[in-house]
Formats: C-alpha cells, sequence, structure tokens
C-alpha cells in the first residue's frame, strides 16, 4: 500500500490534533496519568511526524534532492528509476533522507522560507519532545505541552497553507470555522468579497459568544433558544451588514433590521424599505454556512410558535401556510393599536385632510405556528433559498435536511 508525501503528512498532523482533543477530554474527566499521558505522547509523536514529512514535500516539490542527505549514493537510485524497478530513490537501501531538523534548515536557508524565530524554537522543542518519548525516560510537563501544541497550530497553518496551497486545505477535513477560515485565507489569501469576509468574521465571533463550538464550513447549525438566536443575529447585524428578508406571507425586503426581542421570545423586525415590523414568538433558527471561499451567503431559517391575538377584535388574515394579525405601531413608542376598528380606520385617514389616528406604521403579528421568514446577507448570492423555507414546519426538520444532504455531499467526494 502507498500514500503519498502530502496525504501521508496530513494525515499525521490531523491524527496529532485529534490525540490532543483526546487528551483535552481526559483531562476533564479528571483521568489518571497514565492515560492522559498517552493521550499526549500519540499527538506529539503525530504531529512531530506530520511536520517532519509536509516540509519534506515542499522541499521535493522545490526540488527531489532537498530531502536526501547523501546525493553522491543516488546515482545508483537514479540507474533504477530509469529502468521503472523503483517509484522513489530512497527505496534503494543506502539512501536516505534528511532529519527532521536538516529538513527545517534546508526549508529556510536554501529555499528562503522565513521562519520566525518564536516559531522555530517551537518546532525544535516539539522534536525534542519527540526523543524524549522515543529515546529515553520520559519527563513531560503536561501543561507546557499541550499549550504550547494548541497554539502550534495557528502557526503551521501560516506556514504551510501558502508552501502547500489548496491541497492543505483539502486535508483538514471539515475543521472549525474559525480555523477553517484562517486556513482559507492562509492559502489564497484575504477572501476577494470583503462582504463575504466580514460575514464569515462576524458569524464567528456570534458563535463564540454565544458558546457554540463545533460549527464547520459547509455545515448547518440549529439553533432552539431564541435568545441565543437574537444574539446572533444582532451581532451579525451589529458588525455592519444588513439583512434581506423573505417573509412566509410573500412580503420581502432589501433591508430587514433585527430589533428586541420580549421576555416571552418575540421577535420584531423591522423593514426599513417597507416600513412595516414582523412580530413573531420564535421557536427556532436554522443557519445554513456555506463554503468560505465563494459570494454564497450563510441562509438564516427562522420558526415560530402559535401565539394569541392581541385585542378583543383584531384584523386576520390566514392562509394554508400562515395566520397573522395586522395593527398600527405608534411612531412616538406610546404603543400598538390592534383593533380592526382601528386598523380599518387608518384607511380611511388616507383620504382625510386630519387623520384620525396618530402616526404609524403597519406592524404584522404572526398567530401560526410553522416557517416563519428566510434571511440573507445582502449583496451575496442566494439562488432560490426563499422557496425552501415553505417546504418546512419546524427548525429541527429543514436543520437534518441540510445536514444529510451535506453528509451526502461530503461522501461523494
Amino acid at each position: 500500500m502507498k500514500i503519498s508525501l502530502i496525504d501521508n503528512g496530513l494525515d499525521s498532523l490531523l491524527k496529532g490534533y485529534e490525540h490532543l482533543g483526546k487528551y483535552g477530554e481526559l483531562l476533564g474527566e479528571s483521568a489518571d496519568e497514565a492515560k492522559r499521558f498517552s493521550a499526549l505522547k500519540d499527538s506529539v509523536l503525530s504531529i512531530q511526524h506530520g511536520i517532519e514529512i509536509l516540509v519534506k514535500y515542499i522541499l521535493k516539490e522545490k526540488n527531489e534532492l532537498l530531502i536526501y542527505s547523501d546525493i553522491s549514493k543516488l546515482k545508483a537510485a537514479f540507474k533504477q528509476r530509469r529502468a521503472r524497478e523503483i517509484v522513489e530513490l530512497f527505496e534503494v537501501e543506502g539512501v536516505h533522507t534528511v532529519t527532521y531538523r536538516e529538513s527545517l534548515e534546508r526549508l529556510r536557508d536554501i529555499c528562503g522560507v522565513e521562519i520566525r524565530e518564536r516559531l522555530w524554537k517551537v518546532l525544535l522543542k516539539v522534536e525534542k519532545w519527540r526523543n524524549s518519548i522515543t529515546h529515553s525516560a520520559v519527563l513531560l510537563n503536561e501543561d507546557e505541552v499541550s499549550g504550547v501544541i494548541v497554539k502550534l497550530l495557528d502557526d503551521l497553518d501560516e506556514l504551510f497553507g501558502p508552501l502547500i496551497g489548496e491541497s492543505y486545505l483539502r486535508g483538514q477535513e471539515r475543521t472549525d470555522l474559525d480555523r477553517a477560515y484562517r486556513v482559507t485565507k492562509a492559502v489564497y489569501g484575504k477572501l476577494s468579497n470583503d462582504v463575504k469576509a466580514a460575514t464569515v468574521e462576524c458569524l464567528i465571533r456570534a458563535l463564540q459568544k454565544n458558546s457554540i463550538k463545533g460549527t464547520r464550513a459547509p455545515d448547518a447549525i440549529l439553533v432552539e433558544d431564541p435568545n441565543v438566536a437574537h444574539s446572533i443575529l444582532k451581532e451579525i447585524q451589529e458588525g455592519g451588514l444588513t439583512f434581506g428578508c423573505d417573509f412566509i406571507n410573500e412580503h420581502c425586503s432589501g433591508h430587514a433590521i433585527v430589533q428586541n426581542i420580549s421576555d416571552d421570545g418575540i421577535v420584531t423586525i423591522y423593514t426599513k424599505d417597507n416600513e412595516c415590523g414582523y412580530q413573531f414568538k420564535l421557536s427556532g433558527m436554522m443557519i445554513y454556512i456555506p463554503e468560505l471561499n465563494n459570494d454564497i451567503s450563510p441562509l438564516v431559517f427562522m420558526y415560530s410558535d402559535e401565539q394569541t391575538h392581541q385585542g378583543k377584535d383584531p384584523y386576520i388574515t390566514e392562509s394554508k401556510l400562515y395566520k397573522t394579525q395586522t395593527g398600527l405601531v405608534l411612531d412616538d413608542g406610546s404603543g400598538v393599536l390592534w383593533e380592526k376598528s382601528q386598523y380599518e380606520q387608518s384607511y380611511e385617514d388616507d383620504y382625510l385632510d386630519e387623520p384620525t389616528l396618530p402616526a404609524h406604521k403597519e406592524v404584522f403579528r404572526f398567530l401560526s405556528a410553522g416557517a416563519i421568514c428566510f434571511m440573507n446577507i445582502q449583496k451575496l448570492n442566494y439562488n432560490r433559498a426563499a422557496y425552501i423555507l415553505k417546504e418546512t414546519g419546524d427548525a429541527s426538520t429543514i436543520h437534518k435536511i441540510f445536514k444529510d444532504l451535506l453528509e451526502k455531499t461530503t461522501s461523494e467526494l
């Protein structure tokens, strides 16, 4: 069985950080020292191996001879390869590749790759830990080793991303959103679409603020706490981004503003372009997060619980998909007029020189449970996503649909 240098290195690096994650779990469970050491040891060995192989891959891409310790021993190996007796030169007895440290020195000194002094010291420290584990009685400082390795990942992304390119990005599998964004920038540079970059950054902050972990790209996340859902939307909005919005009652807006959430979970969205408010009892929200290096918007689907009407004689509109009550929110902030007679009076006022009612705007209160609205980030593409909204009745259902689709897509790659 053969595996390429790049796949071998990426696999070891990935395994190393999986072992580190296992170590973190054991530490949280107060597991005994032997179990913690085993996980930390496997992490160090795999990460050191991954670094060495990836550096050799880069050297080989620049010049195959750079990965061999003694070029004079390659003559016979080249003859055998030309005769197709071997595939790789190191298959010949006596031909050896350079050591971990020598490979790093060649990358820096011969290839001219800048490696910051702090990172250089850490890379050599990892080799020291590896040697301690392999060749002698081991004495590792748990806190130091785990802390250094966690921080090292960011530096490795910055080092390997530009040098290896897209293969490095693909080799990370489906990693956490913040790291996926960092690696994407390391490989491709700054995202060409400033709105997409700002969207991803706002979303990362929003998820971190609300302690939502393990989100990837692409991914679909389900948020069932109304306050958390509201917090995420506000964080994105306060980052200077503008929401577009399509409601289940066929209303749409190019500038939707997420306003307050009441103690009982009633969310208000105000649409600036048509000067209307929309209220609903938020039951759940699903966010689809697309690939990062494109112009596709995250897709936000919001759902409501059933709620009662306001007033004694409400103005009700009902269809197969929704039921709403229409009212008038007063411009002076003094309240909302919910009676049917008041709403009908507003139409009569349109023809009067002296209107009967105070200045106001329409507000729609969704009374039925089910799909309420779809939101996107303006200036990014979202195709025909609004049509998906009408086919699902709750956030968990659409979340499962997207998750299943992502799993199928990933398995086909």
